[in-house]
């Protein structure tokens, strides 16, 4: 198949060039929420309190009592995880929103002979659109 001057021609990629944009937006919001939420676990391990068990004294019978004292109050840990979550959830919704562009951009190759009529497959984008709406939506 030979190519031809139209298929190096610019004037059909600009319709695609927002949404390759929007593509490479989501894919990078995905990919920098996920390292940042990766360090906010790393902070959160790293401020997380420290147990210690002192010994109160002996009850008899060699028995001891034993207290548990923490050294902080661990809010700050527990800062650190629900923020990587959010950020998660954003990096989630970011790929979801990615696969759902994909879905509505694509467009058959022309070399395809592919009936819209075919009960096999779906008619529109829209149903396909639904459709990622709804694996979004499952898997939450």
């Amino acid at each position: 198949m030979a190519i031809t001057h139209d298929d190096l021609s610019l004037r059909a990629h600009r319709n695609t060039e927002v949404r390759s944009r929007l593509a490479l937006f989501l894919v990078a919001l995905s990919v920098v929420c996920g390292l940042f939420s990766f360090v906010l676990c790393l902070a959160a391990e790293g401020s997380r309190t420290e147990a210690t068990w002192y010994i109160m004294g002996n009850q008899g019978n060699g028995r001891k009592a034993y207290q548990c004292v923490y050294d902080g109050s661990g809010r700050r840990p527990l800062g650190f995880a629900v923020s990587a979550f959010l950020l998660l959830a954003v990096a989630m919704f970011a790929e979801h929103a990615y696969m759902l562009v994909a879905v509505i951009s694509s467009k058959p190759p022309a070399s395809l002979a592919w009936s819209p009529e075919d009960p096999r497959l779906p008619t529109s984008s829209r149903i396909l659109a639904w459709q990622a709406c709804f694996l979004f939506l499952a898997t939450w």
